[in-house]
């Protein structure tokens, strides 16, 4: 990954200072990019699906996925259709999850062990469950009340990593370590002959493959790494306009023009102009 990899900081103090409030995202566009941190996290996604890269690897999100992310893991998220993608997030201290494993009886590593953060499913009342305690953290006033709060929750979301089914659809090895190598600019902008040249694979099957476990076809796939870069250069760079989709491996303009404006509302150089100067995405965590 050609991406800098951000760390972020989060302890105790800060978690009481804020009433540790969950941060509420829609899409993927609005979470962070590829980063770390020395805290637990956990996330919860209601609704929609995207692929979470993490340690070199990929997990697949559905809805009803929870997932635990460890301290040092490095990850993100990669929105592969047109499904809208919802998560809630809240970051754990180090020194408060070490507590909550004693109050569980647990030992840290049954967490901390598995290759990919640890990922289960959760559906019914379960769910509408858990998304109503990380909401209802955002709308309490008093952060002390807040911490107070989510400390009694924390238990039991954590406890449900020990109890909760883990989904029952994993990405193949293959195909982790395929998404993987995609994510090097200079396979997805080579397209699809190049994926396929990674997959070793015939086009049939791999078309198979990807409708199964990403929702997608191979060539959805690479429009969707490509508008990403688009989306980068506009927003990060003086390339003009024209110059784009080029540059990110479209071969027909109007073609990418009309891709762009299906994925993100408007057309590229609108897309510049209102959203160049905004802010990065809002987070309780330091970098």
């Amino acid at each position: 990954m050609s991406d800098e990899i951000v760390r972020l900081h989060y302890n105790e103090a800060e978690l009481r200072r804020d009433g540790a409030k969950a941060l509420h995202q829609f899409g993927v566009h609005a979470t962070y990019k590829i980063h770390t941190h020395d805290f637990y996290e956990l996330f919860l996604v209601p609704k929609g699906s995207a692929v979470h890269a993490v340690n070199g690897r990929s997990q697949l999100l559905t809805e009803g996925s929870f997932v635990l992310i460890r301290p040092n893991d490095v990850h993100r998220y990669e929105l592969f259709n047109s499904d809208a993608f919802e998560i809630i997030d809240i970051g754990i201290p180090e020194t408060l999850f070490l507590k909550i494993c004693d109050y569980l009886d647990v030992e840290r590593g049954v967490f901390d062990a598995p290759a990919l953060s640890p990922h289960c499913v959760l559906s019914g009342a379960v769910l509408s469950d858990v998304r109503r305690k990380l909401l209802h953290s955002g709308r309490v006033e008093n952060p002390e009340d807040g911490y107070r709060f989510m400390r009694s929750v924390f238990p039991y979301l954590v406890g449900l990593f020990l109890t909760a089914p883990a989904p029952e659809t994993q990405l193949p090895q293959w195909l982790s370590a395929l998404l993987e190598a995609m994510d090097e600019r200079e396979n997805f902008i080579a397209g699809l002959p190049r994926l396929l040249a990674l997959a070793n694979m015939s086009q049939e099957h791999l078309t198979r493959s990807f409708r199964r476990y990403l929702g997608a076809t191979p060539t959805a796939f690479i429009n969707a790494k490509r508008l990403g870069l688009a989306a980068e250069l506009l927003l990060t760079t003086e390339t003009p306009v024209i110059d784009v989709g080029g540059l990110c491996g479209f071969n027909s303009q109007s073609r990418f023009y009309r891709l762009f404006t299906e994925r993100f509302g408007c057309p590229p150089k609108a897309f510049r102009e209102t959203f160049r100067n905004q802010p990065e995405p809002p987070s309780p965590f330091t970098s």
